[in-house]
């Protein structure tokens, strides 16, 4: 039986529930005292990519379930047809042009979790603290690119267990 039984998708479905049984076979290994600590770290670091990965993925299925395509294209104002009247310095310039309306059509497959939170956050479609936790979900998966870290970063049961609650509160929007 499946642990996302809401998504239509089969595809995504059979996609959600293998990533979730992915995650339940890398919880026993995290707990395990087998491993050392730096070990049980690395598999609570794949715990939470799998995570964000069902929360990003439940995400996407909740913006297409509750938006159609019209509601979800971008509008940007642009300033065309400019025109230098005054060059101030190399930084600064005084200009005239028009502001026009662009449109372009989302592409939804394109979206990451930050597009999707942004999206859901300005349509006011979930609630202000959900979208402040999912953000540090996204900063928490975004940890694994460790080329920056002066540190080794270690992943804790208390992170599990946040990214665990997100997730929680994001499968009950369904």
């Amino acid at each position: 039986m499946s642990n996302f039984p809401f998504v239509g998708d089969t595809a995504l479905r059979g996609n959600l529930d293998k990533a979730f049984d992915y995650i339940v076979d890398l919880i026993s290994l995290s707990e395990s005292d087998d491993f050392s600590e730096l070990t049980k770290s690395s598999f609570r670091q794949t715990i939470i990519i799998y995570t964000s990965a069902i929360i990003e993925a439940l995400l996407l299925h909740f913006l297409k379930s509750n938006f159609n395509e019209a509601e979800l294209v971008l509008e940007k104002w642009e300033l065309v047809d400019i025109k230098v009247l005054y060059e101030v310095d190399a930084n600064h310039k005084i200009v005239t042009g028009h502001h026009k309306l662009k449109r372009t059509k989302r592409k939804l497959q394109k979206l990451n979790l930050d597009g999707i939170n942004s999206i859901l956050k300005s349509k006011n479609s979930i609630a202000p603290a959900l979208c402040t936790n999912i953000d540090k979900v996204r900063d928490l998966r975004n940890d694994q690119h460790f080329g920056t870290h002066t540190s080794i970063k270690m992943y804790t049961k208390k992170d599990l267990e946040f990214v665990f609650s997100v997730a929680g509160k994001v499968k009950s929007l369904f």
